[in-house]
């Protein structure tokens, strides 16, 4: 398995946890000190949309450079938050690892990146990893239990501030890390 020091990966237990707020307010965050990359991965194929600029495309993913802060996805909302670059990688699960290699050949290289993504785990060891949990969220994720003894933290944001939770992140020399 593979290191990657400078990728924070954010899972979630289900849909609506707060993945995207938690992303964007550490982007937000950190954007100010570093440039910094988001990445969004789905294994739904929905089609480019016009802020999506098609970057590579085969027949087992795509990936999109994301062009516009005001569309109310996921991907513009890390640009609006203050993302350098953010992309946008639709893949099965079983060519994640191709379409994350693909990915590490476009992005910029030193720049710290924040990514959505629980099956990303399987492959990556992160600098950080989260998975938040809220339990009013819709449709739980069942295999997401086999990957709570990998994450560094388990949030619930039932219970826990997201920003004291930030206020314990640093990116040192573009790695990730608890202070």
């Amino acid at each position: 398995m593979r290191t990657i020091q400078n990728l924070l990966l954010i899972a979630g237990t289900g849909r609506n946890t707060g993945k995207t707020t938690l992303s964007c307010k550490i982007i937000k965050q950190f954007s100010a000190n570093n440039c910094i990359t988001g990445l969004k991965i789905s294994p739904h194929f929905h089609g480019g949309t016009e802020s999506l600029n098609l970057i590579v495309s085969n027949d087992n993913f795509n990936i999109y450079e994301e062009t516009s802060s005001s569309t109310g996805k996921d991907s513009s909302l890390m640009l609006k938050s203050g993302a350098a670059k953010v992309f946008y990688i639709e893949v099965l699960d079983e060519y994640l690892e191709e379409a994350f290699e693909a990915f590490l050949k476009i992005a910029p290289h030193s720049y710290p990146v924040v990514c959505e993504s629980p099956a990303l785990r399987k492959y990556i060891i992160p600098g950080l990893f989260f998975i938040v949990n809220n339990k009013a969220s819709t449709n739980k994720k069942e295999n997401i239990s086999k990957l709570k003894k990998h994450a560094d933290k388990w949030i619930d944001t039932d219970n826990e501030s997201i920003q004291d939770i930030i206020n314990d992140v640093a990116v040192t020399n573009n790695k990730w890390k608890f202070l």
